[in-house]
């Protein structure tokens, strides 16, 4: 089985180690509360071409959270350092897929045997390896404001919609730095193969990486009659509702399961941009320019640039294009009084709420990015040495694939 060489092939992590020497598993805390808390961390950007001086985009000092200003344009890579060692991990698996299941239990042995980390999972991860593996620390909907202040950092196994169920978890506040391994349907978000697992978990823990930090939004729903917010559901079963979450993808506004078409107001930075009779809009991160966006007709965008993708969902007008704006532009949402259809709005494919006339919802760029490890190191110049967005555009996503005749070969790109 192909997970086996994961679990044999490395050493314990070396002189790292001796900083996290603690009780044996059995001992260890099963209570996410009483774990250590987060570890603090050195994030700046890389230094470019320009006189080697860092451009300014994320806070360079000491800090147990990653942020990006919001007027900040600047989205490259970044370098990362651990300012005291990580001792906590949350683990998130796709659910109902036996390779990942397989490739769980595979890395839950390999950082017991060669790490000393607590292991985080959610409530469905520890029912099914209670029985198989001591001391997991279970995440309930009752503690989830706790984990944002107790995960170091965490690794994924699945595709892009994981990676999403995380930004989801942290839909509160900051986001650890997050190791992907591409286990899913497209995986055009995580650049790591399973394989790989042993010597890319040495390189985080010995801070020998980069990270692209991924632009998130934030949304929050509003009475505009009442001047008063609308809550928000929690993520998980049981948790309490909050007036503001942060998305990776985008919010998506639409007419639902009804009939007509939506009338919605938009504005930006408080002046009238359009009224729109359509079948919704998309606002969307770059990120999320190669998702809902994308198949609605609007254009792809590097992550790296920050900017807000505004795109109409199958508008009645023709001339209503996709728009780029500011990344500190804040765009608000109106359902108008003579819409004829509600609007339901949708964060990262979660449904939130239906709104009504009057209603709107008013989304800003989130001060918490999603802090994605790069598989390419850095070179000196502050480059990249491989672009993973421009290969995996043209491998996944096939981008500008020439017409080929019938039973002809399809050229490599």
């Amino acid at each position: 089985m192909q997970f086996r060489a994961l679990v044999r092939c490395t050493a314990p992590i070396g002189a790292a180690a001796a900083l996290w020497r603690r009780a044996p598993w059995a001992a260890r805390p099963a209570r996410l509360h009483t774990l250590p808390g987060k570890a603090h961390v050195h994030v700046e950007p890389l230094r470019g071409d320009d006189g080697g001086q860092p451009r300014p985009a994320a806070e360079a000092a000491s800090s147990s959270s990653i942020t990006a200003p919001v007027e900040s344009t600047y989205g490259g890579a970044h370098t990362f350092r651990w300012a005291q060692p990580p001792q906590n991990v949350l683990l998130v698996r796709k659910r109902g897929d036996d390779k990942v299941t397989a490739a769980l239990d595979a890395v839950i042995r390999h950082i017991r045997e060669h790490t000393q980390l607590n292991i985080i999972v959610e409530d469905d991860v520890w029912e099914y390896a209670r029985g198989r593996h001591e001391g997991l620390v279970a995440l309930r909907p009752e503690n989830h404001a706790e984990l944002a202040r107790k995960t170091d950092f965490v690794i994924t196994l699945g595709g892009d919609g994981t990676i999403l169920h995380v930004s989801s978890l942290f839909d509160r506040g900051a986001v650890p730095p997050v190791l992907s391994f591409s286990m899913g349907t497209l995986g055009f978000l995580l650049p790591y193969d399973i394989s790989t697992f042993p010597s890319a978990l040495q390189d985080v823990l010995h801070s020998r990486l980069t990270l692209m930090l991924r632009m998130r939004m934030s949304a929050s729903l509003w009475d505009d009659r009442r001047g008063e917010y609308l809550g928000l559901p929690g993520e998980l079963p049981g948790e309490q509702g909050c007036r503001e979450v942060h998305f990776m993808n985008e919010v998506a506004l639409h007419r639902g399961r009804d009939p007509h078409m939506a009338t919605m107001d938009a504005y930006v930075h408080g002046e009238h941009l359009t009224r729109t009779v359509a079948d919704g809009l998309l606002i969307s991160t770059p990120t999320g320019s190669t998702a809902y966006s994308l198949a609605a007709g609007g254009p792809i965008v590097h992550p790296s640039v920050s900017t807000v993708v505004l795109t109409p969902i199958c508008p009645r007008s023709l001339s209503f294009r996709t728009i780029l704006l500011p990344c500190d532009a804040g765009v608000n949402v109106t359902v108008a009084p003579e819409s004829r259809a509600p609007v339901e709005v949708a964060v990262d494919g979660r449904t939130m709420l239906t709104l009504v006339p009057q209603q709107s919802a008013r989304v800003r760029k989130s001060t918490f990015p999603i802090p994605c490890i790069n598989v390419a190191s850095a070179t000196p110049t502050g480059q990249a040495a491989t672009d993973d967005w421009v290969r995996d555009i043209n491998t996944l996503l096939r981008f500008n694939a020439p017409f080929v005749a019938r039973n002809a070969r399809v050229p490599e790109t």
